[in-house]
């Protein structure tokens, strides 16, 4: 966790993207999983606590949501393989990277442009 909430943190200290980046989120979220699901963090580490939280349940409810969510965030499918398996916190961890990662990129192309 504390790799995704460094590389947030480093990205937000000049940008004024935390707002934009938390409903970026929140709409992916609720477009592959749940329509009613709310993130309301105050700090990146809340963000990335809530991210990790909602992945681990939606895997041990209903696994092919993850993968829509996967997909609709664009998450390289080679990164994905690349997660090291095992230690299933661990793996949730660098799931939470790739997805802050992939999000952020997103909002800040789209403000960048």
């Amino acid at each position: 966790m504390e790799v995704a909430v460094t590389y947030l943190e480093d990205q937000l200290k000049e940008r004024n993207l935390f707002d934009p980046l938390v409903q970026q989120v929140q709409r992916d979220f609720r477009l592959s999983v749940d329509e009613d699901i709310v993130f309301q963090p105050s700090t990146p580490l809340a963000l990335v606590q809530q991210i990790q939280e909602e992945l681990e349940l939606m895997a041990s409810r209903t696994p092919a949501k993850l993968s829509m969510l996967l997909y609709r965030i664009d998450v390289a499918e080679k990164d994905i393989r690349a997660l090291e398996e095992g230690d299933v916190f661990n793996y949730f961890q660098q799931l939470t990277y790739l997805i802050v990662k992939r999000e952020f990129q997103k909002v800040y192309f789209r403000h960048s442009l």
